[in-house]
Formats: C-alpha cells, sequence, structure tokens
C-alpha cells in the first residue's frame, strides 16, 4: 500500500481525534476512513438528477404563510 501526506487544520485534527475516541480507536486514519465511508455511503443515496427536480419545483405554487402542524391539509387536502 502507498501512503501520501494530507495537511489538514488543527482544528479538524482534533475533530478527528475525538471521532477516533468514538470508534474506540486510538488511530486519526480510522477516523477518517469512516467518514469517508459514511459520506460515501449517503451521499450514493441521493444520486439525484438536479434538472429533474428544478423541473418538479416549476409546478409548484406559492400557497401563502403555512402553519406545520397543518402539512397533512397542504398535502392531502381538506378532510371531508
Amino acid at each position: 500500500m502507498k501512503y501520501t501526506t494530507i495537511r489538514i487544520s488543527i482544528k479538524d485534527k482534533e475533530r478527528l481525534k475525538r471521532l477516533a475516541k468514538l470508534l474506540g480507536t486510538e488511530k486519526i486514519i480510522e477516523a477518517l476512513r469512516y467518514a469517508i465511508d459514511t459520506a460515501e455511503e449517503k451521499l450514493g443515496r441521493y444520486n439525484t438528477d438536479l434538472d429533474k427536480v428544478l423541473a418538479t419545483l416549476s409546478y409548484a405554487k406559492d400557497i401563502g404563510e403555512t402553519n406545520a402542524e397543518k402539512v397533512d391539509k397542504y398535502l392531502y387536502g381538506e378532510e371531508k
């Protein structure tokens, strides 16, 4: 395996140390691998075409001021 050196801020190094400790290891490389794996997994789930999202939003309309407690009414209409 080949290695390289990367430069990160002291603050990020401390964050990696804390993450390593939470993972039960003292190696910050393990924390970095975990962070990369988690990020790749999370980003891989949302492989969406941005143009499709924007095209869908073109059908949206302004419904004025809303109340989050009435989200079902806004989405599904008034109950009868």
